[in-house]
Parts: structure tokens; sequence; C-alpha cells
């Protein structure tokens, strides 16, 4: 709706005058009634009396003329439509229909279990039809719409955190000059609060994106099966095909993807009845199986073979599952867990709910799994020993139930928007995997064989594991790390006043603002090792050491030490060689 300008007049009497004002007014509408008025009132010195009387009538101005604006604007947008394609009308209808659901709730539609049931069908139906393409390209196209959200979020709070770390970073440097402790620990408590608001601001828009998309996907999947059997091209998918056409074309050449090391080999078991197992080897990056990498050929989305292969089974008896080594937190704050959330967060998921809603429903089971054990471990006190019951039941009920999980446990997470993989087995592992002395019985081999019942038991035909329990080889990481360390020749400058200002900042941080903040303790610690972590980069910096300044730092007896080795070293061995040229010539 464009701008428009309207003239408001206003008569009042004063004495045994009449004046008229008369003043231009922009609609809509900026700014508020009343202080558009008191600008009036100020600017054409009006008497006060008239400021009530002035208010009444302008409102009435501003409701009486915006309302015919509106219904000038909505009339010529309706006469453009008697004459525009059907197409046209079919993207505005989206665009008004998808305006609504997003922001009014009372124009969302209710899901049932009913309908669930029969969108599971019908997109089972779909998927191996002609429909194939129009669903990719459907998917593709609220995949980017989704990205660009996520992009958005992460370069917003980048800036944020960016400018938050030079202002703490200038508050701290003129700490007893401009500004003190208390200015310090209310400038962190604001940073916290902004930046969390800012992320339940983004997190909000996301959900809300991603609700939106689930219904217009379920709607879309209706109609394409009322179309399925007619023989010309629908008007639901040329509106399909028109918005994935309408997305821009990237001119950037896609990068080539090095083909990576993989052997296959063949296992048959059994004398009479053989079962065939294929087993194969890869040397890759495991969360390379989730990531979705579409490309386009002739202007033609071309998904890879192994989503196509993946959405096809979705709805079928030979599922694909991965083993995630995880820590024993139900988070996805930190560490390969963290990573793996953000590929989930790059598109929608139609069938199954979000990461962070199948997390809660996992912490749950967690802190009712960790009850019954508590109430396991006091029955098998009383068993044991008659003595000690009463103590040992007096020690059980004082224990704090756990939220977090033990070595060998593990949960499930079913995905459909991820590219060769349907469910993951985030497995709970420690570093005792790592030690070469574990046997059979070891709490996560035991899980291993849980999880391979598991597969059998639910048709996962296909199921990835990772080799040695590892994803990196740790005496190999190890070695070159300390070989990378002592080649580097910078290192923290821990001198006296970087330590003391280093003291000082945590003895001055009020730690009730971030326990105020925090939701689950969980949160609280990372929030707070990454609050130590920034005021240690700050009041502790890098400093370069030349190799001569290291060779001072080694005391001079242990050189000469060395030195008058290395001179004795050398006068032996060449004694030694004199002697055996003394014998050969004997």
């Amino acid at each position: 709706m464009a701008d428009q300008e309207e003239e408001f007049k206003y008569t009042f009497k004063m004495k045994s005058s009449v004046t008229t004002l008369t003043v231009p007014v922009v609609l809509p509408l900026t700014a508020s009634a009343k202080e558009f008025v008191g600008r009036l009132m100020s600017s054409h010195d009006l008497p006060c009396f008239v400021e009530d009387d002035l208010f009444e009538e302008f409102q009435k101005f501003i409701l009486t003329e915006t309302s015919k604006l509106q219904d000038e604007s909505s009339s010529g947008i309706l006469k453009g439509l008697e004459g525009a394609a059907h197409d046209k009308i079919g993207k505005i209808a989206d665009q008004w229909g998808r305006a609504y659901t997003q922001e009014c709730v009372g124009y969302t539609q209710d899901r049932d279990q009913k309908g669930s049931s029969d969108f599971t069908d019908l997109y089972h139906k779909l998927i191996h039809s002609s429909a194939l393409e129009v669903l990719f390209n459907l998917e593709h196209t609220y995949s980017v719409a989704v990205q660009d959200v996520v992009f958005q979020r992460d370069r917003s709070i980048q800036k944020r955190q960016l400018k938050q770390s030079q202002e703490m970073e200038e508050a701290v440097q003129n700490l007893d000059i401009t500004h003190d402790d208390q200015h310090v620990n209310m400038l962190a408590a604001r940073h916290f609060e902004n930046m969390q608001r800012e992320c339940q601001q983004w997190d909000m828009e996301l959900k809300n994106l991603q609700q939106a998309q689930r219904e217009e996907f379920k709607t879309y999947i209706r109609e394409l099966a009322n179309d399925t059997n007619n023989a010309e091209e629908s008007s639901i998918r040329q509106r399909i095909r028109a918005m994935s056409d309408s997305l821009p074309v990237e001119d950037t050449p896609e990068p080539v993807e090095q083909p990576g090391m993989n052997e296959s080999f063949t296992v048959n078991l059994g004398s009479q009845l053989k079962t065939i197992y294929n087993l194969r080897l890869m040397s890759m990056d495991v969360l390379d199986l989730c990531r979705h990498r579409p490309s386009r050929s002739g202007g033609r989305l071309m998904p890879q073979p192994q989503r196509l292969q993946s959405a096809m089974s979705l709805y079928s008896n030979s599922l694909s599952a991965l083993v995630l080594l995880v820590d024993d937190r139900v988070s996805s704050y930190t560490g390969i867990k963290k990573e793996f959330a953000s590929i989930c967060q790059q598109s929608t998921d139609f069938h199954f709910p979000d990461m962070d809603t199948q997390l809660r429903v996992v912490q749950q089971a967690v802190h009712k799994g960790n009850v019954l054990r508590k109430a396991h471990k006091a029955d098998e006190r009383e068993r044991g020993s008659q003595d000690n019951s009463s103590e040992g039941s007096s020690n059980s009920s004082n224990e704090e139930i756990s939220t977090n999980l033990q070595t060998g446990d593990f949960y499930i997470t079913r995905h459909s928007n991820l590219s060769q993989v349907h469910l993951v087995f985030h497995l709970v592992s420690d570093d005792s995997t790592r030690d070469n002395t574990h046997c059979g019985t070891h709490p996560v081999l035991l899980a291993l064989r849980n999880i391979l019942k598991i597969a059998v038991y639910f048709d996962i035909y296909t199921i990835t594991i990772p080799l040695l329990l590892v994803y990196e080889m740790h005496e190999y990481t190890e070695k070159h790390r300390a070989k990378k360390q002592r080649r580097s020749r910078s290192q923290k400058d821990l001198s006296f006043d970087n330590v003391r200002s280093m003291q000082e900042m945590l003895q001055t941080t009020d730690w009730n603002v971030f326990r105020e903040g925090c939701d689950d303790p969980d949160e609280l610690t990372d929030v707070i090792s990454s609050y130590i972590g920034f005021v240690s980069d700050v009041c502790i910096p890098m400093k370069q050491i030349t190799p001569a300044e290291m060779m001072k730092r080694i005391p001079q007896t242990t050189i000469k030490q060395l030195e008058r080795a290395k001179t004795e070293g050398h006068r032996g061995q060449r004694q030694h060689l004199q002697e055996q040229d003394a014998e050969g010539n004997q």
C-alpha cells in the first residue's frame, strides 16, 4: 500500500475570532495520534484548551482516511488480478495464506492422528510415482528458506558477540579508570541478557517457519495425491515448479568432492541356510552421511542418489541407521552433538518432531530411568546385608537423582531430512574405550549388542558403526599435537600483572547472573566455561617467544653438563676408532 498525503482541517473559536488549522498528513500514519497532536500544539502555538478536542477530531480523521486508503488499495489489487494468469493468482494466494498462518494463531490448522496416518500413506505412494521430482523441488525450496534464516541468525549472533567482546575488552582495560567492578558486572549481565533474548527471538522465528512449512507440505501432498491420475500437468505442480525456479541460482562452481577410501567385503554365515552380510570399511567424516548436498544440472534439481534412496525407503522395511558416540549429557550444546544438531536445523523435518522436541522426551525418560536405577540399588543393598540395610537405605535416600546417562546407555532419534540416515543411535561413551585392555563385558560393547538386536527387530538393514569406537587415532593425534607444540613459539603471557588482573576479574564477577539466566545445569556449565575462557583470552594474551629466550630459561649448569657429556662422547668415540685402526695395521 503506497503512501498518500491528505489535508487535515481543524476549526476552533478563540474569543470572537474563528481560526482554521490546515496541515498535510501522510497516510498511513507512522507515529501515534497523540504524539502527532502534541507536535501540532507545539509547532503552531495552539492554546491548551483545544488539545482534547483536537485529538478527538484528528483520531476520527485518521480512522476514516486510512480505511478509505485501504479500500482503494484492495480494490486496485483485485482489479489487477482479474486479467492475471492462473499461476500468478496461485502464488499470491500462497503468500497470503502463508502470512496468515505464520502471524495469526487462529488460522493455523489442527493436527490429528488420523491426518498424520493418511499423510504417511500418501507420501509413500507419491515418492514412488512420477511426482518424485515435484516433491524434491518442494523440499529444496523449503530447505533454502530455512537455510536463509539460519544464516541470518548465525551472522547476527556473530556480530553481537564481536561487539560485546570489544566492549568487555575496553571495560577491562579501563578498569579503575573509567569503569569499576560494579560497572563490569552490570555490563556482563546486560550482554548475557541481550544474547539470550536475541537467540530466543531467532529460535522462535525458525520454529514458526518450520511449523508453517510442515502444514503447507501436508496440504501439497494431499493436493498432489488428488492430481496423480491427471494426464496433464496440474496447477499445483506448476505452482511448486514455479517456486523452485524462482530461487536464485548461484554462479559459483560447486566444490568437487574427493572420493573417500572404502573397501567392501561379503560374509556368508550358516551351514545350510546361509545369511549374507555386506561389510563396507570407509574412511570419512561420520556426519557426511547426514549432510544433504543437492546440485543443479541444466536448471533442474539433481538430488544425491543416496538421498533419493533414503526418501524412497523412509516407510519401508529397509531402514538405515548411524551410531553416534556422545557424552553422558542429553543436550546439543557442545562437541559432535552441536554439529549434528546444526545439520538437522538446515531443513525442516516433515515426518518426525524436531531435534529439540525429541531430546526433551529423552530427558524425561532418563529421569524416570535413573529413579528406577536408584530404587534397584536400594533393593540390592537391602538383600546384600541386613546389618547395613538401614544405613544403605538412608544413604540411597539422600542421593540426588542424576539427569545424566551412564556409559553404555543410548537413545534413538528419528529423522527424515538427512542424506543417508533414518535413525541415529546416540551411544554414551567415555575415554575407557581408548584402552586396549577392555573386554567383551565393557558397557559400550554390550550396548552395541543391544543396538544390533534392535536393528534386526525393526528392519534396520544398514547400520554404520565407528571402527574401534573412536573417531580419531588418539596416539597419533597426541604425538602430532606434541610435535606441533614443540614447534610453536607462542604461549600465554603469565606475568604477575596479567594473572592478578584475571583473578580480580573473576573475584568481582556476580555469578548469580549466570545462574538466574540458565534453565538447566548443562547450559549453566557451558555459559560459565565460555565466560572463563573469554576472561582468560582478554586478561592473559599470547606472547611470542624467540628461541634465544627459550634457551635462557635453561639453567647454565644443565647446559654445561650437556656440553661436557657431548665432548666426552666425541673423545671416547675418537679413541675407539684409533684403537680399531691400530689393530687393523697390526
